[in-house]
């Protein structure tokens, strides 16, 4: 019966995400799905792709989010774009991760004081009006638990961001970094197990 309710559950939840988004194949959402369109997002604007499992949030606020195959996104997480999020095959992407390509609000005091005095409109409270830059996470990475991602950070192929991290600089390729904010701590990691290297 379990295993029935869960069938019909994915049929509901591809039908309903399927208005919001472009969707491949064996693509599996959960309880926590969701995904948001404001600002001028279009459903062509969110790709996912084939094999991919999105327990989280994709909000498009007038950006383009783009996941690759075979990418795992866990619940409670939140990829966010204004300008691009683009999360490459393979990659793992643990529980409460946020990858947001903007600064939520405005940085400069003055535009802040404006926006807080004037808070009774709505708008002035959107991503519309906060800086923006592209994220790329990079193929078969690891997103730990907890951990924030900034605007205009590329983390590239293969690296792990432990838990809790705030990643505010671009990540090399086979690395570990950690810490707020995110500091590299081993370099040139490869499988060590021999039932991976068999």
């Amino acid at each position: 019966m379990k295993k029935i309710l869960l069938r019909f559950m994915q049929i509901y939840w591809r039908w309903k995400f399927s208005k919001k988004a472009i969707i491949g194949k064996n693509v599996v959402f959960g309880r926590f799905s969701d995904i948001k369109l404001s600002a001028g997002s279009k459903k062509e604007d969110i790709v996912i792709g084939d094999n991919s499992r999105i327990f989280g949030v994709l909000q498009g606020v007038g950006g383009k989010i783009i996941i690759e195959k075979d990418v795992h996104i866990g619940p409670f997480s939140t990829i966010g774009a204004k300008k691009l999020v683009h999360i490459k095959k393979l990659a793992m992407i643990s529980t409460k991760v946020d990858i947001i390509d903007n600064n939520n609000h405005p940085v400069h005091p003055e535009d802040r004081l404006f926006m807080n005095i004037n808070g009774g409109k709505p708008e002035l409270k959107t991503w519309k009006y906060s800086d923006s830059n592209s994220i790329i996470i990079g193929e078969n990475t690891w997103i730990g638990k907890n951990s924030l991602i900034l605007k205009g950070v590329e983390v590239e192929s293969n690296s792990i961001i432990a838990a809790n991290s705030v990643v505010t600089k671009n990540v090399p390729e086979n690395c570990i970094v950690g810490g707020n904010p995110a500091k590299i701590v081993k370099t040139d990691i490869y499988s060590v197990n021999k039932y991976f290297n068999e």
